[in-house]
């Protein structure tokens, strides 16, 4: 199967894990939400799948491109 890796668009603080691994996503699911200067920025699903990997934590700092987790589609 093949795999989507979601990476961070931006530098800031991880706030909101909204799924864990062995879950099932859908196109447009809430995934992540980071706040950077203060605002909330929501990640969704960009594909169906299932979510194989969780590469952060609440609370974690990220950097832009950091890879958040990891999708089997």
């Amino acid at each position: 199967m093949a795999e989507h890796h979601v990476n961070s668009p931006m530098t800031g603080q991880i706030i909101e894990i909204s799924v864990g691994v062995g879950q099932s996503v859908s196109e447009g699911d809430l995934l992540i939400v980071i706040e950077s200067m203060k605002m909330e920025n929501e990640i969704f699903s960009e594909v169906n799948g299932t979510i194989k990997s969780l590469n952060v934590k609440e609370d974690q700092n990220v950097s832009e491109e950091n890879l958040l987790m990891t999708i089997e589609i």
